[in-house]
């Protein structure tokens, strides 16, 4: 895997090689002090992996990201910066990590693993920070041009429409910018189950169940007059998590 580092702090940029040395598997091709030079480089060639600090002259870690976004989009982005004033950015970007310098042999690890799940299970990744580390209960809605931070314990299900996904709370819609696949996958350990190929229902917001017809139900919210159906074959499986009915 051919990695760069891009940070104006020569020092810190050596400290960070030096860690990344002990992986086999990653080779530092390239290490930047002078973010323009290493943008330039960049856009003439292929690397899997960028080690990026924000808060640089001239121009910003964060410009360079959203850049290679969309010119190579394959690129996986981890943040190594100073400042923790950048993660919601870093949510937008997907980026691969976020990590607070100093950076620590363990918190590379982290990164390094969130590669390893890439490679063999090609898995969404959750971006994370550290205080040493973020692990925020937060996904990002967007409303109109905002992109607004919620808290699963606010969210009432995530709903596959037309064009996307929409991510409803007790009093708005927000959109989604990920595939339905993607909420399941980083929620479910958060009481958040699959009722239906469209919906991803949080079960800690429901009330009641109602029988339908073909053994299908209908299931009720507290707080909400919404209802979202269960399919005949997730019925079972929703009967063996609450183990009542």
């Amino acid at each position: 895997m051919r990695a760069v580092i891009i940070d104006d702090e020569k020092n810190a940029a050596m400290q960070l090689y030096s860690l990344i040395e002990d992986y086999a598997a990653i080779t530092v091709v390239n290490i930047f002090t002078d973010p323009c030079e290493g943008l330039r480089w960049l856009i003439k060639e292929s690397i899997d992996l960028l080690f990026l600090d924000i808060d640089m002259p001239n121009i910003s870690g964060i410009y360079i990201a959203e850049l290679l976004a969309e010119l190579q989009p394959e690129i996986k982005i981890c943040f190594v910066t100073a400042f923790d004033d950048f993660a919601i950015k870093a949510f937008e970007i997907n980026a691969l990590d976020y990590i607070l310098k100093p950076c620590t042999k363990e918190r590379l690890n982290s990164c390094i693993g969130k590669l390893a799940g890439i490679a063999n299970k090609k898995k969404e990744l959750e971006v994370v920070s550290d205080s040493s580390t973020y692990d925020l209960d937060i996904i990002c809605g967007y409303d109109n041009e905002n992109i607004v931070l919620l808290n699963y314990s606010d969210i009432f299900y995530i709903e596959t429409v037309q064009g996307g996904t929409e991510i409803h709370c007790k009093d708005k819609t927000y959109k989604g910018n990920k595939a339905l696949n993607f909420y399941e996958d980083k929620l479910k350990k958060k009481a958040f189950f699959r009722t239906h190929k469209c919906y991803l229902v949080n079960l800690s917001k429901v009330d009641k169940f109602r029988p339908r017809i073909n053994y299908t139900y209908d299931m009720f919210f507290r707080e909400s007059k919404e209802i979202v159906p269960v399919s005949r074959n997730k019925v079972r499986e929703l009967k063996a998590v609450f183990n009542t009915f």
